[in-house]
């Protein structure tokens, strides 16, 4: 495209020439470009038409499905047959056997000492869990002294404080 540019300094009638042969090119190349589009508009609807792809591809689609349910068949299988054979008498009794030998061997390891942290969560387990008992307990025993009738309950203050009156 660039060759045209050794003529600029000539006179009119061949610059004529030159825009026509310059203009002539740029058709070419245009229509190249268009087929070239074309070609690749095509190719891509090609390439996404799944129908398409499927039966230019039939027999490795096929294939690979076919390798990919049989490997899941077979994990599934070998995870059944494990599971049954863990399930046998003799292969837990070889469980209990080890671990009775792993407790005799390392008996520290059984009972260990619990960590700071986990004295603190069972103190703050034990502490919450004590005054939940504790409420609930009130609450039952308050129930059940309360009276038959509604007339009987004291109009200011709760039957706790009628019943169990604090020290002044």
């Amino acid at each position: 495209m660039g060759e045209g540019t050794s003529r600029v300094g000539q006179d009119t009638p061949n610059r004529h020439a030159t825009a026509q042969e310059l203009g002539g090119e740029i058709a070419v190349v245009r229509y190249e470009l268009d087929e070239l589009l074309a070609e690749f508009d095509r190719r891509r609807h090609q390439l996404f038409d799944v129908r398409l792809q499927l039966r230019r591809h039939a027999l490795g689609a096929t294939l690979t499905t076919v390798a990919f349910v049989a490997t899941a068949a077979a994990g599934v299988g070998l995870n059944v047959w494990r599971q049954r054979r863990r399930q046998r008498f003799t292969a837990r009794a070889g469980r209990l056997r080890h671990t009775i030998s792993r407790m005799t061997e390392h008996p520290e390891r059984v009972a260990g000492e619990p960590t700071i942290s986990g004295k603190i969560i069972a103190a703050a387990a034990s502490t919450a869990a004590a005054a939940l008992v504790k409420r609930l307990l009130e609450r039952g025993v308050d129930r059940l002294l309360e009276p038959v009738g509604r007339e009987d309950r004291p109009s200011n203050g709760s039957q706790r404080e009628r019943r169990f009156p604090k020290a002044a």
